[in-house]
C-alpha cells in the first residue's frame, strides 16, 4: 500500500469523534464501556500508523479528532449534560480524555519504535558477526 493511501486511511479513521461518542454514550446510556471501545479504536489506528511508518499522521489525526469532538459537543449541546460530568464540564472532559488518549498512543509509539530499532540493531550485529555486508 502506498504512503498516500495510508495517510488518507489514518486521517479518515481519526475524523471520527471518538471522545464525543464516549461522552455521549456515557451520558445517555450510563456505561463506561464506550471509553474502552474508543481506546481500542485509537490503539488500532496507532498500530496501523506505526506499521506503515506514518507517525506524524497520529499527531495530526489526534488534533483532528479533538477538533471534531469539540465541534460535536458544541453542535449537540452537550452542556446540558454538565451535571453528569461533575466536577468537569463536557469541554474540559473532551480535553482531558484527548490528553489521556494521546499519552496512551505516545507510549505505544515509543515502545513500537524502540522494538523496531532494536530489531534493526540486532540484524546489523548478526550480519557483522557473520562477515556479510549489505551494500
Amino acid at each position: 500500500m502506498d504512503a498516500k493511501k495510508c495517510k488518507m486511511i489514518i486521517l479518515i479513521g481519526y475524523c471520527i469523534p471518538y471522545i464525543f461518542l464516549c461522552l455521549y454514550g456515557d451520558a445517555v446510556w450510563g456505561t463506561g464501556l464506550v471509553y474502552a471501545a474508543a481506546v481500542a479504536a485509537l490503539v488500532i489506528l496507532c498500530l496501523f500508523a506505526c506499521k506503515m511508518q506514518q507517525i506524524k499522521m497520529v499527531v495530526i489525526g489526534n488534533v483532528i479528532s479533538f477538533a471534531v469532538s469539540e465541534l460535536c459537543v458544541l453542535l449537540f449541546a452537550m452542556e446540558k449534560f454538565n451535571y453528569y460530568f461533575k466536577p468537569f464540564s463536557a469541554h474540559m472532559l473532551v480535553g482531558l480524555c484527548t490528553l489521556i488518549a494521546i499519552l496512551i498512543q505516545a507510549y505505544m509509539i515509543s515502545r513500537l519504535t524502540d522494538t523496531h530499532k532494536r530489531a534493526k540493531d540486532l540484524l546489523k550485529e548478526r550480519q557483522e558477526k557473520s562477515g556479510s555486508r549489505k551494500f
